[in-house]
């Protein structure tokens, strides 16, 4: 199964590459671990860290601060979630851990990660997101066809958004519930059909992890998520 993953990984960057022209992973990220089938998928809206900053193999910052966990294809299990201790992925364990009943190192089996857009940006108004959404869109149906997941976790990205390039029929489950204070949307959730492969699965916006990881205990949002993943 490594190898096979492995070897889609390796073949997806490849033709991604030569879509878009761009040289090396200074200027995009993909991988945050071994794609495969698995109950997550969690999405951002795409990779941080300045390009001018980042050096060609993804693997770290000029300045030295680590970038991902392997800077080939995490053929040795490495998981961008649990090895790398940006701010980001400890709210993501705080949110993830719950989900998979409390245990931590299930993340590296059950859950994936990557963005709706690869093109690296310091900050995301520094890109054209749309047009970087369009250009991933192909690359991510392939990921989300091989994950085929039961959730997918949209950690910053409208739904609607992700509908509008991989969903053919939404279900609203839960409408977008906002922070009075931060204006940030704290919960949504609907069914959708997914275009490819052509499955139902639960779609749920959160605010992003990185500054709004309180958000998740103040709205009870790992147990509102685990009542729906039961058909609560």
């Amino acid at each position: 199964m490594a190898a096979e993953s492995t070897n889609f990984m390796r073949d997806l960057e490849a033709r991604f590459k030569i879509a878009t022209q761009l040289p090396d992973r200074s200027r995009y990220k993909i991988f945050y671990g071994q794609i495969h089938p698995a109950k997550i998928l969690t999405l951002g809206i795409n990779p941080g860290g300045d390009p001018e900053n980042t050096n060609s193999d993804g693997r770290t910052h000029k300045d030295g601060a680590v970038a991902a966990a392997s800077g080939s294809y995490y053929e040795d299990g490495e998981h961008d979630i649990l090895n790398c201790e940006w701010r980001e992925n400890k709210g993501l364990r705080r949110l993830l851990t719950p989900l998979l009943n409390g245990n931590t190192a299930r993340i590296r089996a059950d859950v994936v990660k990557t963005n709706l857009a690869f093109r690296r940006s310091a900050k995301a108004t520094h890109i054209n997101v749309r047009a970087a959404i369009a250009e991933t869109a192909p690359f991510l149906t392939e990921i989300i066809e091989t994950v085929r997941p039961e959730l997918i976790l949209l950690t910053g990205p409208a739904i609607s958004v992700f509908t509008s390039h991989f969903g053919s029929r939404e279900t609203v489950l839960s409408p977008s519930e906002k922070d009075e204070k931060t204006k940030q949307t704290v919960f949504a959730a609907s069914r959708v059909m997914l275009r490819r492969p052509s499955i139902e699965t639960l779609v749920v916006q959160v605010a992003h992890a990185s500054q709004f990881s309180w958000t998740y205990e103040r709205y009870g949002v790992a147990s509102r998520i685990f009542a729906l993943m039961r058909g609560a």
